[in-house]
């Protein structure tokens, strides 16, 4: 037998040594693995909340109570997001495993941008991507303006998408006075869509307002300008859509 084969067999045994190490590590390590999920040292015994506002801590502790108990190893972190995310008002949601009996649960919610008032008047607070949020308790908590729909309260469930043009047109529309004049926000009590054209109502003066499509927070503070030194009657619609200038209307609604 030449020195070339001896040195082939010789690197085949190498090779089948690390192969048989390799296999014998696997089952050692499953084999701990297995071990650790069956310790009752590593019990769920604590189940810690944060960053939810809307959805309560005794809410999440509801749904994630049957966790409690369960070796903290062999937790599924994809099945305790699924029921966290069950809820119409989380967005998300981060598990960590905190060594050695803490489940760590951090929730993105879902935040209200307008009220959706139904045909028969009952009001049901949607994100902005137009998804439908449950409403806790019969106090509307959040203060949003009012957008009136053709939805009835039937249709209006809890994590459902509407689909309505005017929703959409009315909230990018919210969503770019967030960014642009946020200041502002707290004074729109009602937007509405007529002839694609949006509208929203002050609510300190009660004055229906066209907003423009440029310069959004300047014609916002013109608005307020002419409000606070003109001498501007009931009744009366404003139109933000002329560069520099607050147009003033008769009302005919």
């Amino acid at each position: 037998m030449s020195s070339l084969d001896r040195k082939r067999r010789g690197h085949s045994r190498y090779y089948a040594y690390f192969i048989l190490a390799l296999v014998l590590l696997t089952f050692i390590g499953g084999g701990v693995y297995y071990l650790l999920r069956s310790l009752s040292i590593f019990d769920v015994r604590n189940i810690e909340v944060s960053g939810n506002h809307a959805v309560s801590d005794s809410m999440i502790q509801h749904i994630t109570q049957k966790y409690l108990g369960q070796n903290l190893i062999a937790v599924s972190s994809r099945q305790l997001k699924k029921d966290v995310l069950s809820l119409s008002r989380v967005k998300g949601v981060i598990v960590k495993k905190k060594l050695m009996h803490t489940l760590s649960i951090a929730i993105v919610e879902r935040m209200g941008a307008i009220y959706v008032k139904s045909m028969e008047g009952d009001l049901f607070p949607v994100d902005e991507d137009a998804i439908v949020l449950t409403g806790y308790g019969k106090v509307y908590s959040e203060d949003l303006p009012v957008m009136s729909t053709f939805f009835s309260s039937k249709q209006l469930k809890p994590g459902i998408k509407l689909k309505s043009k005017e929703l959409t047109k009315v909230l990018a529309f919210h969503k770019r006075l967030s960014h642009e004049a946020s200041d502002f926000l707290p004074r729109v009590s009602e937007y509405y869509v007529v002839d694609n054209t949006i509208y929203m109502i002050d609510a300190n003066t009660g004055m229906r307002i066209i907003p423009g499509d440029e310069d959004l927070s300047a014609q916002l503070r013109r608005y307020i300008f002419v409000l606070e030194n003109g001498n501007i009657g009931n009744h009366k619609l404003l139109d933000l859509r002329y560069n520099k200038q607050v147009v003033v209307k008769a009302d005919t609604q």
